[in-house]
Formats: C-alpha cells, sequence, structure tokens
C-alpha cells in the first residue's frame, strides 16, 4: 500500500513537471513564422572568452566568421590558454576578427567575469553577444536574435542551445542543465544561461561598474537579468532548427559545469539541496519497485513521454535512447549535486583550471 502511494506521488510528480514544460516551451519557444522586420540595424560585437579551446575554437570561429549580419564585429579573448588556442585566434586575422590578450587576473574576480568586462571595454557595437566557444552558430543565428531583441524591445536575451551532434557519450549521458532553467524559469524571477546571450553594451558596463558582487558571481547572466524585471526587458528564449543556435560540449566539461553552478541554485541552502535529491531519488522508485510491483510499469511509461517531450524539444538526435537513460540521467545528478554541495562547503571549485574561492 505505501509504495502504491509513493509511485501515485511520483506519478503525479511527472504530471506537473510536464505541465511546466508545456508552460516554459509556449512561453520560450521562438515562432518559425516571426519574419525579419525592415530596420536600422544596430552594430553587433560577438565576444567571445578562450581559455584552452583548440579542440573546439576553429569551428565556432568558421561558424561566427560565415555570419550574415551586416553590422558585426568579432573580438575574441585569450585568457591564458596553455596550449595553441591564440595562434588558432590569430589565424582568422583575415576574416576580421581581432584577438586581444587576456591580462592577469586581479584579486576579486572570476576569469570568464574579468575576460568579459575587458571585452565589453573593447567593443564597440551598441550590443554585445556574448558566446562560449562550444557554442556554434548558423549564418542566421545573430540577425534572427537581434530582430527577436528588438521585436519585444529586450535589453539582455538569453538562449537556450539544442543538442545537435554526433553519437558519442556527451551526448547521451548529458547533465539536466537546461532542464533545470526551464523547470526554475518564472517571469518575476527569470533564469539565464551563459552559452550565448546578447545585451546592450551600456547596460552591462554600467552593471559591471556599479555591483561588485558581479565580479565573483558564477550566474552573472542571471543576476543581470533578474534586475531587469521591473521593466520587462529580459527574455529567455529557446533555440531550434530555425534559430540555428546550438552546442556541443565534452562529459567532462558538462560535469565541471553543473558542479559549479548546481549548489549556487539552490542558493547555497542545505534545505533545498536535501529537498531537491529527496526529488530526485523519489523519481528513481519506479525503477527499483518494478521488480515486485506492476503498477510501476505505468509509471516508468510516464516518465519516459515525459522525457521524449522535453527531449523532442531540446534534441534533435538520440531522443529515444536519450528517454531510456533518463534513469541513468538522474542518478548522475544526484551526484553532481552531492559532489557541488561538498565542494562548496569542503572543497575546492574549479572553473577552467582556477579554484574559485569565496564566491559569493
Amino acid at each position: 500500500m505505501i509504495m502504491l502511494i509513493i509511485l501515485a506521488i511520483v506519478g503525479v510528480v511527472n504530471l506537473a513537471v510536464l505541465l511546466k514544460l508545456r508552460y516554459a516551451f509556449r512561453l520560450l519557444r521562438v515562432p518559425t513564422e516571426q519574419k525579419m522586420m525592415a530596420r536600422d540595424l544596430p552594430t553587433v560585437s560577438v565576444c567571445i572568452t578562450a581559455r584552452n579551446e583548440t579542440h573546439a575554437m576553429t569551428q565556432c570561429l568558421e561558424r561566427v566568421v560565415a555570419s550574415d549580419y551586416p553590422k558585426l564585429e568579432i573580438i575574441v579573448l585569450d585568457d591564458g590558454s596553455r596550449d595553441g588556442t591564440s595562434l588558432l585566434i590569430k589565424s582568422f586575422a583575415h576574416a576580421g576578427v581581432r584577438f586581444v590578450e587576456g591580462k592577469e587576473l586581479p584579486d576579486g574576480w572570476l576569469g570568464k567575469n574579468y575576460a568579459q568586462s575587458i571585452l565589453a571595454d573593447e567593443a564597440s557595437g551598441k550590443y554585445i553577444f556574448f558566446m562560449d566557444v562550444d557554442t556554434l552558430i548558423e549564418r542566421h543565428t545573430v540577425a534572427r536574435t537581434v530582430d527577436y531583441m528588438l521585436q519585444y524591445q529586450a535589453r539582455m536575451v538569453s538562449i537556450v542551445p539544442i543538442r545537435d551532434d554526433h553519437w558519442q557519450t556527451s551526448s547521451l549521458m548529458t547533465t539536466m542543465r537546461y532542464f533545470w532553467a526551464l523547470m526554475r524559469f518564472m517571469p518575476n524571477r527569470p533564469r539565464a544561461v551563459a552559452n550565448a546571450w546578447l545585451i546592450e553594451r551600456q547596460l552591462i558596463l554600467d552593471q559591471l561598474a556599479t555591483d561588485t558582487s558581479l565580479q565573483l558571481s558564477v550566474q552573472l547572466e542571471t543576476v543581470i537579468s533578474r534586475k531587469l524585471v521591473p521593466e520587462r526587458k529580459y527574455r529567455l528564449m529557446m533555440s531550434s532548427a530555425w534559430l540555428g543556435l546550438r552546442y556541443e560540449k565534452s562529459w567532462e566539461s558538462q560535469a565541471e559545469t553543473s558542479i559549479r553552478l548546481l549548489y549556487p541554485q539552490c542558493n547555497r541552502n542545505l534545505l533545498q539541496v536535501v529537498g531537491l535529491l529527496l526529488l530526485l531519488g523519489l523519481m528513481l522508485v519506479p525503477y527499483v519497485a518494478v521488480w515486485w510491483q506492476p503498477w510501476a510499469w505505468a509509471v516508468i511509461v510516464l516518465q519516459y513521454l515525459v522525457a521524449l517531450y522535453y527531449l523532442s524539444t531540446v534534441w534533435s538526435r538520440f531522443r529515444l535512447v536519450g528517454a531510456l537513460l533518463m534513469p541513468v540521467t538522474i542518478a548522475q545528478e544526484i551526484t553532481l549535486l552531492i559532489i557541488s554541495t561538498y565542494r562548496y562547503n569542503f572543497g575546492v571549485i574549479t572553473w577552467k583550471g582556477r579554484p574559485i574561492q569565496h564566491v559569493h
């Protein structure tokens, strides 16, 4: 009887997840029939921070250089790479890519935040399109993002990317980073993602000058986005084949990112961590109970369909296999959350090889 009650609770939770995902997709999905409007296009600076990125730098820059946006400058900062990243960046000088040498990291800054502040100073565009190296765009991505931003009169837009890479471990053993971004998103308390975001240059310069907490924030984008809530000037949008923004990230890099973000996303509150662990653990109960409780199969099928609904929007390939691996993904997320909580309280969190200490 107790197991039936637990299974019923798991079923209700899955239905609640389905409703929240449906709400998020309807709110954040960009209509593919959206038409480009005739405008006086603003200047845009694509700004990329790079640190030991020889594995992805060339493909990233080839796609940015091929952009059809007419008023575009491209700036890449090499943040102390110890491989051939700087040489790869400089090899694109003929295509108009401007190389910026990173500076020694001062006290009171995280490496990426400081690199982005340097890029904001160096940029000349009215808007800055910040990108990670493992983010890939199509020719039209910048133009369609700018048009979307202007249409909604936003001052900042960030984009949840889709996956479209080949069969490999990182494709299937992915983390739940973007799932949490969607599940936790609320218009009055938004979330931002760091893969790709477009922002008014003057806005980020003003924020970095007036809010020193941003220097050490691992969620710099989210902090800024929430300041725009009163004037409704921030938008989170879902990528799609129409928008053409996707990412390819190794499993190791995905795990490092989740460890860095999971505990802060729980507001560094141990009660929230425990609550999330219990919720994730609850989702694994049907896979254990199925050995003696036939009703567990119904819950498993429901959970599979919910996972398939989610993956059909954020993955271009391997959705069926990804949904089947959902219990493994959940178990992995539990492990990453425990590691994140432990390291923030008793160990060391790293970001591109640099330790993070006393993060606010």
